[in-house]
């Protein structure tokens, strides 16, 4: 092909692809100008088929070339270095070469009124699944949450507890890293929180020495699946040894000190937990969600529900329904997900 035609085509091709490339940068989804992209792309690659053919001696003299000094050999092997480190970086997203998408992505969400935002979330591994079938938990943290204890645990269709998933440390052995306070430094101690996890205790069904439902330390049954509680957004990865049926995965939350207009300091004074520990706030919150035989084969994606709360001191294990003076503490978890695979 003539060089001089194919110089000329490359250089339009070359302009309509800068200024496609500009667009979709910059302004929101068009398929016209994305169709009008991919097209020139292709075009501009044929021609460069042809150019590579037409210029292959001088092509290789740069890259090969006898005559070239030391520094212009490496020109070749050092730039080919350089597109593949910015390929890989690009690819995996190195913070440094994501910024640049990030600024256009941002430009082009405020266009449609969008707003990107994004959530860093931690992920929990338990080290001895008891299971074949996986299960993972995920938590987006709501405006208000402050670390809240909490239990994940799934019991059959009629309500009857099966396994702990997980469960929060100080909630397994009732230890607490600031227990009490020693010479002006907080020191761990055994504290009993009755009204913690109320539901989740009850369902357990498994008394302490003293009476009280919550562990007391050296539970065979849910040590393995006790870990530190998240500090925000997590996913917890478990496994559950169950045949296929009809069950219910359930969470239980409780954060301290969350007080509302209803559940104050001093709401029930003759109650020595509540008025007590000082600890409590808003009853414990519980969600639900169902599975069947037919989730245990495909991946299946389960939305939670905020069915009702716990006592507010722990007396009991009844799910209350009625969730009219429970305020902030609905927003400790934004949303719930349940994953099976």
């Amino acid at each position: 092909m003539d060089r001089r035609l194919l110089g000329n085509i490359l250089l339009i091709l070359l302009l309509v692809l800068i200024g496609s490339g500009i667009l979709m940068y910059f302004l929101p989804f068009k398929k016209y100008i994305a169709s009008l992209h991919t097209f020139f792309a292709l075009l501009f690659m044929l021609a460069m088929v042809f150019h590579i053919i037409n210029n292959k001696l001088p092509l290789k003299n740069y890259i090969f070339g006898k005559r070239l000094s030391k520094f212009k050999k490496l020109q070749s092997p050092l730039i080919i270095i350089a597109g593949i480190i910015l390929t890989l970086g690009v690819y995996f997203e190195l913070p440094i070469l994501n910024k640049l998408y990030a600024f256009g992505n941002q430009i082009r969400n405020e266009q449609l009124g969008k707003k990107e935002v994004n959530f860093d979330y931690q992920i929990i591994d338990l080290k001895k699944p008891e299971g074949d079938k996986l299960v993972s938990v995920e938590l987006k943290k709501g405006s208000a949450f402050q670390y809240p204890l909490f239990a994940i645990w799934i019991e059959d269709i009629h309500g009857n507890y099966i396994q702990t998933l997980y469960i929060s440390r100080v909630i397994s052995s009732s230890t607490f890293d600031f227990g009490k306070k020693k010479d002006g430094q907080w020191e761990p101690a055994t504290i009993r929180r009755p009204e913690a996890l109320p539901y989740w205790s009850h369902k357990r069904g498994v008394k302490a020495e003293d009476g009280l439902y919550m562990p007391l330390g050296n539970s065979n049954d849910i040590d393995v699946v006790s870990g530190a509680t998240p500090t925000g957004n997590f996913i917890i990865n478990s496994s559950i040894n169950i045949s296929k049926g009809n069950y219910k995965i359930l969470v239980e939350l409780n954060q301290s000190y969350d007080w509302n207009e209803y559940y104050t300091k001093d709401k029930f004074p003759e109650d020595k937990i509540y008025s007590g520990s000082g600890q409590v706030g808003q009853p414990s919150l519980i969600y639900s969600t169902e599975i069947s035989s037919n989730d245990f084969d495909v991946n299946t994606y389960k939305l939670m529900k905020l069915i009702g709360h716990g006592h507010y001191s722990g007396k009991d294990g009844e799910l209350y329904k009625d969730l009219s003076q429970v305020t902030s503490a609905k927003q400790i978890a934004d949303r719930i997900i349940i994953h099976l695979k």
